[in-house]
């Protein structure tokens, strides 16, 4: 009995400082916009990195205006019909998908990412940036392989459930199909994956 009424408590804490955070966006408290970079930006990231592989710094462009678009729309956000994690990435979806649009009209190509030559300047202390570079480029393409045996749906919600860890229900949303849809998705995502990666060890 009394664990359950800790967790009930623990539950309305939660939701208290919730909606703290969320007025204090709608007011524009920089301790709220600084709390809303630190809980979603690093996932956000992640999520644009596998649909922008070969240019980081334009994932990194991605996420400075997904999370300046919520916070100019926060007023928009209704928690009864999403998460906030999930109204975000619908927010970072469209700005990504605008911007593949944009590249395929300009018929133009991303440049790789590269790290700036003043940062290799830079003393970087005991860091093995040749050890980091082949980790970045290693990860940039296993992830354009796997992007290229998957579609862009697909990508996205394997992304969203295996890396950021999002519910189906929060995919659902994001990518605007329903809960069932998004279990198919997920079975034929993973199914192709696994076929890829056999045919890569062979």
């Amino acid at each position: 009995m009394a664990e359950s009424e800790a967790a009930q408590a623990g539950q309305r804490n939660g939701e208290a400082a919730e909606t703290r955070f969320l007025a204090g966006l709608r007011d524009g408290l920089p301790e709220a916009f600084a709390e809303l970079h630190d809980r979603f930006a690093s996932g956000l990231h992640r999520f644009a990195a596998s649909r922008l592989p070969e240019d980081m710094q334009l994932a990194e462009d991605m996420v400075v205006q997904t999370l300046a678009k919520a916070v100019r729309n926060i007023t928009d956000y209704d928690p009864r019909r999403a998460t906030l994690a999930a109204w975000l990435y619908g927010i970072a979806r469209w700005q990504i998908w605008e911007e593949i649009r944009r590249r395929k009209r300009g018929k133009s190509v991303p440049k790789a990412a590269v790290v700036p030559i003043n940062e290799v300047a830079e003393d970087q202390g005991d860091r093995d940036l040749a050890a980091e570079a082949a980790a970045r480029l290693d990860a940039q393409r296993q992830v354009r392989e796997l992007a290229g045996l998957l579609s862009h749906t697909e990508m996205e919600v394997l992304v969203l459930q295996c890396v950021d860890e999002l519910s189906v229900k929060d995919i659902s949303h994001i990518v605007r199909r329903s809960e069932r849809a998004v279990h198919s998705l997920l079975h034929r995502a993973r199914q192709k994956a696994r076929e890829g990666l056999v045919q890569d060890a062979e």
